[in-house]
């Protein structure tokens, strides 16, 4: 996996997971580059999230993080493209319904992102609200 970019390709993808994007994901006319504008939707869509939810950047946190940092966000990348592969865009569904009880709303949010993501996200440090820094406020 490059470390370089932040970025996950089809080949991480297939590497990681051993599927192959480009043969799962259905032809239309435009299934050139199908299986980037698949990942690229996931990576958007989280980093967003991460942005909305925990104020993270990633465009500026990604080139302050280690090289753990980096792969453990590239591997959240790869669980979250797995699990939006598997089971849909669930943040941008709607009245699911479950033993006849509509999904709330929250509901939905806590299962956007799925769990394996999550964890790694946790490693690498961005799924929480602390603001880091080395602050000495109260020096006297």
């Amino acid at each position: 996996m490059n470390l370089q970019s932040r970025f996950i390709t089809k080949d991480d993808f297939k590497e990681y997971f051993g599927i192959d994007l480009d043969a799962e994901l259905k032809s239309d006319a435009n299934n050139s580059n199908k299986a980037e504008m698949f990942l690229t939707r996931v990576t958007n869509r989280l980093e967003a999230f991460l942005q909305a939810q925990f104020f993270k950047k990633l465009d500026y946190e990604y080139a302050h993080f280690t090289d753990y940092q980096k792969e453990h966000y590239k591997l959240a990348l790869l669980e979250q493209a797995l699990y939006v592969f598997k089971n849909g865009d669930i943040s941008v569904m709607s009245g699911l319904v479950d033993n006849n009880v509509a999904t709330t709303r929250k509901q939905l949010n806590e299962i956007t992102i799925g769990q394996n993501c999550k964890n790694e996200l946790l490693l690498c440090g961005l799924w929480n609200v602390h603001i880091g820094g080395n602050y000495n406020i109260f020096v006297f």
